[in-house]
């Protein structure tokens, strides 16, 4: 994900929620979240779909940003963060699930480790 498009989707996601003070507990592990889950995903895949994996959209940020949240068992309203980075709830829980399984280390999910390969993305 480029920074231009990480920014703007942290900063609708900012107004759109009305926080401002979560992203002080939130904003280094998803940083480190979406690097890993990236390189752990990109790793997962066949050489060929590689180069067509599309890291841009906000969806990702605000999964990302959702599950640091609440990690840190802070509130969020997680229909509302659906809306406001424009995608469908499935989407959402689709790339929520791939996000705790292969970053069950940054995001504190999981209780057992799985292997990227097992994991089936979106």
């Amino acid at each position: 994900m480029s920074e231009k498009a990480y920014h703007r989707s942290l900063n609708a996601m900012k107004n759109g929620l009305g926080v401002k003070q979560v992203v002080q507990f939130v904003f280094p592990p998803l940083l480190k979240g979406l690097s890993l889950y990236k390189d752990r995903f990109l790793a997962a895949l066949p050489a060929s779909r590689r180069t067509s994996a599309d890291f841009t959209r906000p969806v990702f940020t605000a999964v990302a940003f959702y599950l640091c949240a609440k990690k840190h068992k802070l509130k969020i309203d997680k229909l509302k963060l659906i809306e406001v980075c424009g995608t469908s709830e499935s989407e959402f829980f689709s790339v929520s699930t791939s996000m705790k399984d292969l970053c069950h280390d940054v995001f504190g999910i999981l209780k057992e480790k799985k292997d990227p390969k097992d994991v089936k993305g979106n």
